[in-house]
């Protein structure tokens, strides 16, 4: 049964206009900022598709894909609730399992697909500012496809994975969407202001740990990096960037066991009268 709800979701997800529409937005968004040198946080000496800005533009629109990972990873399982759905559940063998990880997965590889619109954006814009003359030639090295690969892998989508984790288990656990959307607002006001006070804290050790999106622990690496360097080099996955990298998903992974335990599928689609039904049934027996 896993298989088929993961299938229903993909194959709704994929005719939805919202997931275009997302996929179209972060294209346009990368393709805007490439092509008009990328976002500058490498060395002026370095291309403006280095290695380095590749990696560090996915990071840092991780961090604002918060509010699409919300979108997208709270919505599937609060449709069944809109939708009134629960006689059809409820009349065929669905496992609370299954379900839950088939609407879990299918609506993360759907946020994964969408965020390939910021990789192909990123792709067309650093090949079209030389040629709209936003930025010189000179300005941009080769395409190599590593780099988007690498970024992809390390932190855009195991940062995807932890935030959206958190948004789908939020709402599966309150049946409330609009938890979703807030919460995606409050840990993003949260996140930049943990920024400011991590500044403060002597142990750079914590500092990079603490940091679920893996900036710090990453520009821990690289902050002494030549032009040479940041045009060519990928950051090796050891020590702090390791463990940062282990850590947040490995949190994201406890949070979606602890909602798969919790999980009540009567309580979830039927509401707070399924919920009396169950208590008067268990005081009966």
């Amino acid at each position: 049964m896993f298989l088929e709800i993961l299938s229903f979701e993909l194959k709704y997800r994929i005719k939805r206009p919202a997931t275009w529409a997302y996929f179209l937005l972060l294209f346009l968004f990368g393709w805007l900022i490439a092509a008009n040198g990328g976002n500058g946080s490498g060395s002026e000496k370095a291309f403006a598709n280095s290695a380095y800005e590749v990696t560090s533009f996915m990071m840092i629109i991780s961090i604002f894909a918060t509010m699409i990972a919300s979108a997208v990873m709270g919505v599937p399982v609060y449709r069944d609730i809109e939708h009134g759905v629960k006689d059809y559940f409820f009349s065929y063998p669905v496992r609370e399992k299954s379900y839950l990880l088939g609407r879990y997965v299918g609506s993360f590889l759907t946020l994964m697909l969408i965020s390939t619109g910021l990789i192909f954006g990123m792709i067309v814009g650093y090949k079209m500012g030389p040629v709209l003359g936003w930025e010189e030639a000179e300005r941009f090295g080769p395409l190599r496809l590593q780099d988007y690969w690498h970024g992809a892998i390390t932190f855009l989508w195991p940062n995807l994975l932890f935030t959206g984790t958190i948004f789908f288990c939020l709402v599966a656990l309150t049946r409330k969407i609009f938890i979703a959307y807030v919460g995606s607002v409050v840990f993003f006001i949260a996140y930049l202001v943990s920024l400011t006070l991590a500044s403060d804290l002597e142990s750079k050790d914590l500092v990079a740990l603490l940091d679920p999106f893996g900036f710090s622990a990453w520009n821990e690496l690289t902050k002494y990096w030549t032009p040479v360097e940041q045009n060519t080099l990928h950051q090796s996955l050891t020590g702090n960037l390791l463990l940062n990298r282990l850590l947040w998903p490995g949190v994201a992974m406890l949070l979606l066991l602890f909602t798969l335990f919790r999980f009540d599928f009567a309580r979830f689609l039927g509401g707070a009268r399924a919920k009396v039904k169950k208590l008067r049934e268990s005081a009966e027996t």
